[in-house]
């Protein structure tokens, strides 16, 4: 149990140190701008759960959707997206955090959901089993691969770093590699 308390806090303080890093003065919100953030709820014995709820917490710590699913575990928040100088050229405009709970689940955190004009987030819960330890559960939001690669490319350039070699029968360019590129081959 301890262990996982500690996974869990060093998630959380993971999330919070992105929040502090990335949101300062560089972040404008634009209020006429609404993201829309798909939740779709199951569990790990059903497809969907219905009459969970999802609480949507922005960038500041406040509370800006939520709502219970639907019949088909399904709930649809609409956000305010923002910019930040990470996120300038991508889909994603800034990020949000989601809890979400149910009868008879452990609940479940959701950090660094991205917000686009329609993400798509899975939502997994765990059911309460009796006579074992029953403890919130944490993950990651469902970043796209496109805006993900955009992302890491970004910060690769920046340090120079050189690519691995192309890897056979892959067509796109090869991962990063740790290694900096010589200044005279920049």
């Amino acid at each position: 149990m301890f262990k996982r308390m500690i996974r869990l806090v060093s998630i959380a303080a993971l999330a919070l140190a992105i929040v502090g890093f990335t949101w300062g003065p560089a972040a404008s919100v634009h209020a006429r701008d609404q993201g829309e953030i798909e939740f779709r709820v199951g569990s790990s014995t059903t497809t969907v759960v219905a009459g969970a709820r999802v609480i949507v917490i922005n960038h500041e710590g406040k509370i800006v959707a939520t709502g219970l699913t639907d019949t088909h575990g399904l709930y649809i928040a609409h956000v305010p997206m923002y910019k930040a100088k990470w996120n300038e050229k991508y889909d994603a405009k800034g990020v949000v955090n989601a809890i979400v709970t149910a009868d008879g689940y452990n609940e479940q955190a959701v950090f660094v959901i991205p917000i686009t004009e329609h993400t798509i987030q899975p939502v997994i819960l765990q059911p309460i089993r009796p006579n074992a330890r029953n403890l919130p559960s944490a993950s990651l939001g469902n970043f796209s691969s496109f805006d993900l690669v955009g992302y890491i490319d970004r910060y690769a350039s920046e340090l120079h770093l050189k690519r691995q070699s192309p890897i056979p029968g892959e067509p796109g360019n090869p991962p990063w590699s740790a290694q900096q590129a010589s200044a005279s081959s920049r």
